[in-house]
């Protein structure tokens, strides 16, 4: 996940490359996925993998273990299967991540309630495009387009219209090298403080250890008897 931090420099950054906005639909394609009209059914030797939106990750990276397979796909003619470098951008829910798909991606189809977006190359890549629809900001806006109360969806409209900052190519991929640094730094941190919490409970269990040791090791004090007169004979 692209944090707060990674949201505001980028925004920071935009606005000192004096991008020019486009909307979503003039940088890229918007296309359905395939539509399953009934429960998706785990094929183990199907050919097709089926992405669903479960199956979009946090970091802009399709999670492809634990995907479904079928064999055939519903529809007319040969099925619509992604292409390498195109995103599958989640529709339903109170969240809305796009993946990029792999270059090395197995036969795979969309389900009905993903869109696939596949930027014009020569506008804008594909990383770009993933990074600014997973910022929180971005996010925010997607929530307030989105309709219904039940399960809030997106329309085509809402991320057709969209507005995205359009720095050059070259920026772009900046932008995005600077996003994992952000990233990769984020996640140091957070193993890092759970080093330290770590070490703090093992501080804690050690000196708990060695108080409880020290208590089980004492004896108590004997009384000191008061010396008679026959111990003081006795001892002439």
């Amino acid at each position: 996940m692209i944090d707060g931090g990674c949201s505001l420099l980028y925004m920071n950054l935009t606005e000192r490359l004096y991008c020019k906005m486009n909307n979503i639909d003039e940088v890229a394609t918007i296309r359905l996925g395939s539509p399953f009209r009934e429960r998706i059914v785990h094929e183990p030797t199907g050919k097709f993998l089926v992405v669903q939106g479960k199956d979009v990750g946090a970091d802009g990276n399709l999670i492809l273990e634990g995907m479904v397979r079928v064999a055939d796909v519903p529809g007319k003619g040969a099925p619509d299967t992604l292409g390498a470098g195109e995103l599958v951008f989640q529709t339903r829910g109170l969240s809305y991540r796009a993946a990029i798909v792999p270059q090395d991606a197995p036969p795979m189809v969309a389900a009905g309630s993903l869109f696939i977006l596949r930027p014009d190359a020569a506008r804008v890549t594909a990383d770009y495009l993933v990074f600014f629809l997973n910022l929180p900001a971005t996010q925010a806006v997607l929530r307030q387009l989105a309709t219904g109360s039940t399960i809030p969806n997106l329309r085509r409209s809402a991320i057709e219209q969209l507005a995205l900052p359009l720095p050059s190519l070259s920026d772009q991929h900046k932008l995005v090298a600077l996003s994992r640094l952000v990233r990769q730094q984020a996640d140091i941190e957070t193993r890092l403080n759970a080093l330290r919490m770590q070490e703090l409970h093992l501080l804690a269990a050690a000196r708990a250890g060695t108080e409880s040791g020290s208590a089980g090791n004492s004896s108590p004090a004997k009384p000191i008897r008061a010396k008679s007169s026959d111990d003081a004979i006795s001892q002439r």
